[in-house]
Formats: C-alpha cells, sequence, structure tokens
C-alpha cells in the first residue's frame, strides 16, 4: 500500500513539473512587437515644423518597457512622448521595446522638421494722427517707412516704441513719401519681398505681450523717418500691445502673422 501511494506521489510531481515546463514554453514563443504612430497617423515620415509638437502613441503588444531615441542626442524610457525638435533637419526616431524574459524589437520611422522662412512682409496700411504727442507719432503728413524685427533683451524705450538697445535683426528697404492717411481702396498695400533668408522662430512670437514681462522675444515695428531724420515708430507689438493672429497650415505650405491696428502688416512664410 505504501508503495502505492509513492507511486502515486511521484506521478503527481511530474504532472505538475511538466505542466509549469510547458507554459514557460509557450510564454517564450510570444515575442513582443514593436510599433508606434503619430498621433494615430501610422504612415511611415511625418513633416512638422520646428518647436511644434506631436505625440506618439505607442501601440507595441507583449512589451514591459519602451526606449526611444529621437534622432539628436536624446534618449527616452517612456512609454509615451511628446515629440518636438528646436532645430530643422531629418530625425530618425527609433522604439525598442523589451519583454521581461529579455526578448526585444524594435522600430523606426522618419521625421522631417522644418523652418518657416519669411518671405514677403505686407503692411495693409498706415495711419497717424500729427496731433496726438502722446503716442510719439510724426508731426507731419508725409514720412519714409521701413519695416524692423528686434530681439526683446532690453525694456529702455526711448523715444517712445522704439527700443535702441534691443538688436536689429532685419530691416526692410525704406519706402519714400508714405501719408498719414495711407489705406487702402485710394492706396495699395506696401509688399516688401525679402532677399535673404530669414528663419522666423515661432518660439518668438507670442500672441500679446507685456512689456513687464517681455524677454527674448520679437518686436515687430513698423518704423517712419520724417524730413529732418527722426526715427518715429507708429506700431508694434510691444509697446502698442497689438495682438498678433498666427495662421499655421503646413499641408498647405502657408504660415503667416497679422495684426490689425491702425497701422497694420502681415508676415507671410513658406515652409522649408
Amino acid at each position: 500500500m505504501k508503495s502505492t501511494h509513492v507511486i502515486l506521489i511521484i506521478v503527481l510531481l511530474s504532472a505538475f513539473g511538466c505542466s509549469d515546463n510547458y507554459n514557460s514554453n509557450n510564454d517564450s514563443k510570444i515575442k513582443p512587437e514593436a510599433s508606434f504612430s503619430f498621433r494615430g497617423n501610422a504612415s511611415a515620415t511625418l513633416k512638422m515644423a520646428t518647436t511644434d509638437t506631436c505625440t506618439l502613441f505607442n501601440t507595441s503588444v507583449n512589451a514591459d518597457s519602451s526606449t526611444w531615441t529621437l534622432g539628436d542626442g536624446r534618449t527616452l524610457k517612456t512609454r509615451q512622448i511628446v515629440l518636438s525638435y528646436p532645430k530643422s533637419g531629418t530625425y530618425n526616431v527609433k522604439l525598442k521595446v523589451r519583454k521581461f524574459d529579455g526578448q526585444t524589437a524594435e522600430t523606426s520611422k522618419t521625421v522631417v522638421v522644418v523652418n518657416r522662412i519669411l518671405k514677403k512682409i505686407i503692411i495693409d496700411k498706415v495711419q497717424w494722427d500729427t496731433t496726438i504727442v502722446s503716442q510719439g507719432w510724426p508731426t507731419t503728413n508725409k514720412v519714409d517707412i521701413y519695416f524692423q524685427i528686434q530681439l526683446y533683451t532690453d525694456n529702455t524705450m526711448k523715444p517712445k516704441g522704439i527700443y535702441p538697445n534691443c538688436p536689429v535683426l532685419y530691416f526692410s528697404p525704406v519706402i519714400k513719401n508714405i501719408v498719414s492717411n495711407y489705406v487702402p481702396p485710394t492706396y495699395a498695400p506696401i509688399e516688401i519681398t525679402l532677399t535673404d533668408k530669414f528663419v522666423l522662430e515661432k518660439a518668438l512670437l507670442s500672441k500679446t505681450v507685456s512689456p513687464s514681462s517681455l524677454n527674448n522675444l520679437y518686436i515687430l515695428s513698423v518704423m517712419a523717418v520724417d524730413a529732418n531724420g527722426k526715427t518715429y515708430c507708429l506700431a508694434n507689438n510691444v509697446w502698442y500691445d497689438i495682438e498678433l493672429d498666427m495662421l499655421e497650415d503646413l499641408p498647405g505650405n502657408k504660415f503667416s502673422v497679422s495684426t490689425n491696428f491702425i497701422t497694420s502688416f502681415k508676415l507671410i512664410c513658406d515652409y522649408e
């Protein structure tokens, strides 16, 4: 009888042992699969502009950890990431996943990052009142004008609307003999076509600004010079607190920044 019990126990232990080995073998046959998409778009290539963002959806299966390499020296070890690049270029984004038993899988996709290149400046209308001294406008009815882009690094303003200590990044050709009520339909908008490449950084644009909190943002100005050579600011987004309207259409290759003030302008860019 004891012999029978011993044999039964051995059989049962063998059976359980075989069952454990079988499950382990089956689990090792399940391979991890690496996959991700751009905001749900499964295409192999994404085109985006500098400083824009895109969430990468990690759709990998049978994976316990994820490692992303973004093609610019960055490595992240989170399941989901938000992609953004400060510089243009072509980047290879790779996702490598790992299963608890050491098995790995990987996949990669291409991200093309483009700049916003300023192509044209349109000054839609130019207006000032010669009697309003407080605004710092010209006291004559005719001036020469130009468009200027500065980087706000210093709040010294002298005279009104003019920031002499802020570096000038762009200075347009001078447009001669503009009158104080230069508006459509009497006058056509003024178009300034850029001949040199100017990268317009979205990160340096702000829809609304406050001079007290500004730092390293664009000052976009329409400037004037009278017959005596005195310089004035007719409009800018800092002193006059003008709201900037931004239109972004990457598929249509259009990016623009516009204002709606008594002197108004529009910056037109291509994505390159």
